[in-house]
């Protein structure tokens, strides 16, 4: 009798465990850069089928201060998470909203997080302690270990430029300075 019971409940959580979207890979299909959404297609069949998930929100680094971002191109494969209550409510203002409680984790709230490498995608080169801003050309900015910044690609600069030292020269004693 109790086995049957535990049998039943463990069936129940179950199939409510398999409704609830938490996250998943998937591919992109389309952006939208006006929007900063983007069309995805899962990365697994749900029921033998292809699911494409539309105008899917794209999370950046973004706070009062600034923000770091990265547009995803078609053919990026991205990780995506839902969330527990309906998004777009949300994402209309800064404000707190009500929510319908009982539709959570579905797929139709999707966000698309970051971008992962895949096993057959080359690893970029870095070391513990260090950052890189690497670009699909190759060229770079990486913060070593050391502290030092290295920058690898063409640098142009849109605004003045001020040097304390170069190579190891106080810039205000080189002839090719004249301060103000």
């Amino acid at each position: 009798m109790i086995d049957e019971l535990l049998k039943i409940l463990d069936e129940r959580i179950e199939r409510k465990l398999a409704r609830m979207n938490t996250a998943a890979l998937g591919v992109v299909t389309q952006v939208d850069l006006q929007k900063f959404r983007c069309n995805v297609k899962l990365k697994n069949k749900v029921h033998g089928k292809e699911v494409e998930l539309f105008e899917v929100p794209i999370a950046v680094q973004k706070f009062g201060s600034g923000s770091v971002i990265v547009a995803p191109s078609e053919g990026d494969v991205v990780v995506i998470i839902f969330s527990k209550h309906e998004l777009e409510e949300q994402l209309k203002n800064n404000e707190i909203v009500q929510v319908n409680e009982i539709l959570r984790f579905g797929i139709n709230n999707a966000i698309v997080i970051a971008g992962i490498h895949t096993l057959v995608d080359p690893i970029p080169q870095i070391n513990q302690d260090e950052i890189l801003i690497q670009h699909k050309s190759g060229n770079y900015i990486k913060f070593q270990q050391d502290g030092r910044v290295v920058i690898k690609g063409d640098v142009y600069i849109d605004g003045d430029l001020d040097f304390k030292t170069i190579r190891g020269t106080n810039a205000d004693d080189g002839t090719w300075h004249n301060p103000p």
